[in-house]
């Protein structure tokens, strides 16, 4: 099991990526500033299947 670090992973392309990463078994921690494109809810479906693996941290990579 890999852990993945996937920013922006609550828009639309970037929710698929993560979906598709967790069902190969891979840990995802999903760094996203939740603004125009990047939604929650995008990633809420996968919750009851995937919550133990899937982590969302609300910020911007332009936070140093």
């Amino acid at each position: 099991m890999k852990t993945l670090l996937v920013t922006g992973g609550a828009g639309f392309i970037g929710s698929t990526f993560v979906a598709q990463a967790l069902a190969q078994g891979d840990k995802v921690i999903v760094l996203d500033a939740l603004t125009y494109a990047g939604h929650e809810e995008n990633l809420n479906w996968l919750r009851p299947q995937y919550d133990n693996r899937l982590t969302l941290v609300v910020d911007s990579i332009t936070n140093g």
